[in-house]
């Protein structure tokens, strides 16, 4: 007898439909290990820039070698400041300072003070306050107008104190 073809097809779709639900199935112990996830983005970690120090801040302690000035505080670097070059005229004066700096630092040029041969104490033309960021810049301060011959540029860093550097004419 034949089989109507409406249940013939019906009778081969439920086989294919039964075949196809059994592929890929597995025991317990043959479960194939989770993909590993995706690795979480890092956020980026910005570390923000030390504050400036000023220059006359009295936590900061001063030590002259020669042309060299080394900026410390708490036992640790924060800037060396030396005279890269000067050059003297009979009544004026002019300054490089190389300064580098390990963390920004605010220098006031009117704490440079260049002595003349008179007595004179005269300042700097540069007034505003500089800030030095970290890394190496050089400066330039000028001196115009001195009333006798330039002898010694000073470095009064805070105020009420002694010089933390002189540095003469040579």
């Amino acid at each position: 007898m034949k089989k109507p073809l409406g249940v013939a097809l019906l009778v081969a779709g439920i086989v294919t439909v039964a075949s196809l639900n059994s592929v890929g199935v597995a025991s317990a112990d043959q479960q194939a290990a989770p993909a590993p996830a995706a690795p979480r983005p890092v956020a980026a970690v910005t570390t923000p820039a030390p504050a400036p120090i000023k220059a006359g801040d009295p936590s900061l302690t001063y030590a002259q070698d020669g042309r060299v000035v080394t900026v410390t505080r708490k036992s640790e670097r924060v800037a060396t400041v030396t005279l890269a070059s000067t050059e003297w005229s009979a009544h004026a004066a002019q300054a490089v300072l190389k300064v580098a700096a390990t963390r920004p630092l605010i220098v006031d040029p009117a704490l440079f003070t260049l002595y003349d041969a008179q007595g004179w104490e005269n300042q700097a033309e540069q007034t505003k306050p500089v800030r030095f960021e970290a890394g190496t810049t050089s400066y330039t301060l000028t001196f115009t107008g001195t009333p006798a011959r330039p002898e010694a540029l000073g470095w009064v860093a805070q105020p009420d104190k002694d010089a933390v550097a002189v540095w003469e004419r040579g």
